[in-house]
């Protein structure tokens, strides 16, 4: 089968995370024949490993799982699982590995060698918590000696056709925010009466926009809200506000100084407003750390385009830098479509750039 075929095969199944079923069993009748060794993470992780009697391992990776869109492509291949569809790519980041691993399998059985293993991570959830976590967590790459791990996320925004990558931080750090602030509820006619937590968090924006706008100054950085909750009626001084948003930073310190910053400022709309503020930030995923001497490697053997900066979204692929160097691609998909759309789509033909590098990669 072609890389273009494994897409839509997979393009028709979407998943949510954890839940990616129906997709691991099409992974697995697509290496059914090969001859390699299948790993098992969680329920629907899988790692299928090339045996060449090498010291060391290559890792190839990809996210499996899909988004809770419904698909509106009008695609001849589109979505049967309603509700759920591919709208970020991963069909085709599952149909570049697949089909990388088939290249591999052919050289296996023609009984030519590569310079070390290859073992191909088909990994959930990334959509959902960080699936690669359990993946790394699971301790199996360690075992397989894995010295290299490379991944590729198809990107809009980007020259089509060309293939982005660059040294060092790519994607952000990321976490995600809550605040609630509570107070004392009265009438309106009243409201010397009560604590305004609704006053007090439209105070509490404006300055922690301003936290940002300081922090970039530094190094880029991202603190945005897109939700707020608060209050029961329009004559009534709300009791309790709570606000949504987002942190992201390219290194961990800035992230820190965010947190810092963040928790600097409820404290000081508590002092003013006698309201209680309370802060949660979770974990989210780490920045993507693109490894600088594999890095310069790739590019003595691939042609690569330097990406002008870091993004600001974030990509659980930055776990695997804790098991060994890796390096994070872009293929270049060309303006006028977004990812988590429920008209994502792309030129197929740009995933047999992706199988290509692939191959270079694992020849170096």
């Amino acid at each position: 089968m072609t890389v273009q075929e494994y897409r839509k095969d997979l393009h028709k199944i979407p998943e949510i995370g954890y839940c990616e079923f129906e997709t691991k069993k099409y992974i697995l009748s697509a290496l059914k024949n090969c001859d390699c060794k299948i790993f098992q993470v969680d329920e629907t992780g899988l790692i299928a490993f090339f045996d060449f009697g090498c010291k060391e391992t290559v890792g190839i990776r990809s996210d499996i799982d899909a988004l809770p869109i419904k698909e509106n492509t009008g695609l001849p291949f589109a979505s049967t699982h309603d509700g759920v569809m591919h709208a970020c790519g991963h069909d085709g980041h599952m149909a570049m590995v697949l089909a990388t691993a088939l290249f591999v399998d052919e050289i296996k059985k023609a009984g030519k060698k590569l310079n070390k293993n290859a073992a191909f991570i088909f990994q959930p959830a990334e959509e959902l918590d960080g699936g690669a976590r359990h993946i790394v967590s699971s301790g199996i790459l360690q075992k397989l000696n894995t010295v290299q791990i490379f991944g590729i996320h198809l990107w809009p925004d980007l020259e089509k056709g060309k293939i982005f990558s660059k040294s060092g931080a790519m994607l952000a750090r990321s976490g995600e925010l809550d605040i609630t602030l509570t107070g004392e509820s009265c009438h309106i006619a009243d409201s010397k009466k009560g604590k305004d937590t609704l006053r007090a968090a439209a105070e509490l924006l404006n300055n922690l926009y301003r936290l940002e706008e300081s922090c970039n100054k530094k190094e880029r950085c991202l603190l945005k809200f897109g939700k707020a909750t608060s209050g029961t009626a329009r004559n009534v001084i709300s009791d309790y506000t709570e606000l949504n948003g987002s942190v992201r930073a390219l290194s961990e310190d800035m992230f820190v100084k965010l947190k810092d910053g963040i928790n600097r400022e409820v404290k000081q709309i508590e002092d003013k407003f006698g309201v209680n503020g309370a802060v949660r930030i979770n974990e989210g995923y780490p920045p993507v750390i693109n490894n600088a001497k594999l890095f310069d490697e790739v590019c003595k053997n691939c042609e690569i385009e330097v990406l002008p900066q870091a993004v600001m979204q974030a990509e659980d692929f930055s776990f695997y830098g804790s098991v060994c160097p890796s390096v994070f691609f872009f293929i270049g998909l060309g303006e006028g479509m977004k990812l988590h759309n429920d008209k994502f789509d792309f030129d197929m033909s740009l995933l047999d750039l992706g199988v290509k590098l692939y191959k270079k990669l694992l020849q170096m």
